[in-house]
């Protein structure tokens, strides 16, 4: 964040990202967490590695990131982060913080956002540990066995592990199967990092749970 950003949120009263409204932290209001259907807790889960996410994405929550997509907005990202670092463990050390590379170069890039800002409020080091070194299908109508062909060797480490390890954040912006995060994470692995694991701002509901309305 520039210099003339930082004097910036200093000097204004802290306000929601999203409503502008006065609120603590500069975190969404609680207004607007319930406009979102975002409990205070986030989701997480283990497969097919930990992860953790501030909400499903359905209903209200998926037309905001859709927005966010379309229209990037820095302060609404900064606040987002903040919302997302205490559902994160806390192990006492910095983090290395990865963020998936977009599927198309130069185009406007949500999780490496994400992850700059994780890195800059939690202390921790934002690398560019990931690269994708051939092209791939959109993953939107493909199933998991067809995700995970597609995304095949499509990753390559950039930035293998020093002598002394560091855990490693991996962040995106939507986790659906996990075939993306998973491949990323075999790829990191190859290069000797250790991984936490995966924040996400979403997770795409399971087609057990009940459908979006919305949708």
């Amino acid at each position: 964040m520039p210099v003339t950003g930082l004097l910036q949120d200093l000097l204004l009263q802290p306000c929601c990202p999203r409503c502008r409204r006065p609120a603590d932290r500069r975190c969404l209001c609680l207004s607007c967490r319930r406009q979102l259907l975002l409990d205070a807790g986030g989701l997480q889960g283990q497969l097919p590695l930990p992860w953790w996410s501030l909400g499903s994405y359905q209903g209200a929550w998926r037309q905001e990131l859709l927005r966010l997509k379309r229209h990037p907005d820095r302060r609404l990202v900064e606040g987002l982060a903040r919302q997302l670092l205490p559902l994160l463990p806390d192990l006492g050390v910095p983090l290395l913080v990865v963020a998936v590379p977009p599927r198309r170069r130069g185009r406007a890039d949500l999780p490496h956002a994400l992850a700059g800002a994780l890195a800059r409020q939690g202390g921790h080091r934002l690398v560019a540990a990931l690269d994708r070194q051939r092209a791939c299908l959109g993953q939107h109508h493909l199933n998991r066995c067809q995700r995970l062909g597609n995304l095949r060797q499509v990753f390559r480490c950039l930035h293998p592990a020093g002598p002394q390890l560091q855990p490693l954040l991996l962040v995106d912006d939507i986790l659906t199967t996990g075939s993306t995060a998973a491949a990323a994470m075999a790829c990191l692995e190859e290069g000797g990092h250790g991984l936490l694991g995966l924040a996400c701002l979403a997770r795409t509901p399971r087609r057990d749970e009940a459908p979006d309305p919305m949708d």
